[in-house]
């Protein structure tokens, strides 16, 4: 249920966070978001386990995608192979930073999310709560002021927008997370 209100009704994210890897991101996306609310993002630097996650699912595309190369690089002939192995190279390059930028981006609408539940709870809108299995772990950040909470969602949002303009994922993440910490802190 948690993963198909975390999905926000989009299938496919919903099955991802269902899976091993989804099981990752969502707690990289969760530890990212706690951290900064305990004031703890600079010593526990959370973005490295959401960027592994991201990385894993980077390297399974890439091997996937190799395997496909090889096998349809035995059609063509010896001349036409360096040109389609330019390409195969090309397309593993742009399917790899797709992949891991997805992966990225529903890691940190998760954290957002995070947010947003605790905003939820502030405001005595508990039916409203996408983490529904993490009860307890809500419970234990609860009272942080509401205000603040939409303060990090807007940080969050805005990092995820600047994905489309291909700025490096770890730079990104870590001045998130000081950038959340302020925020949500004071």
């Amino acid at each position: 249920m948690a993963c198909a209100r975390l999905s926000l009704g989009d299938l496919e994210r919903a099955r991802t966070l269902a899976g091993e890897e989804g099981q990752a991101l969502r707690a990289g996306g969760e530890q990212l978001a706690r951290a900064a609310l305990a004031g703890e993002a600079s010593a526990t630097k959370p973005w490295i386990e959401v960027l592994a996650a991201v990385r894993a699912k980077g390297e399974t595309v890439r091997e996937q995608l190799e395997r496909e190369a090889a096998d349809q690089l035995e059609l063509y002939p010896r001349k036409d192979r360096k040109r389609v192995e330019t390409e195969w190279s090309d397309r593993i390059k742009r399917s790899r930073r797709r992949a891991e930028t997805a992966s990225l981006d529903l890691a940190l609408q998760v954290a957002a999310l995070w947010y947003a539940d605790l905003a939820a709870l502030a405001w005595g809108a508990d039916e409203l709560v996408r983490n529904a299995d993490r009860a307890g772990q809500l419970t234990a950040d609860a009272g942080v002021d509401p205000v603040r909470l939409l303060a990090g969602i807007e940080l969050v949002e805005e990092t995820r927008r600047r994905f489309q303009l291909n700025v490096s994922e770890e730079l990104a993440c870590e001045a998130l997370s000081y950038r959340l910490e302020r925020a949500l802190r004071g």
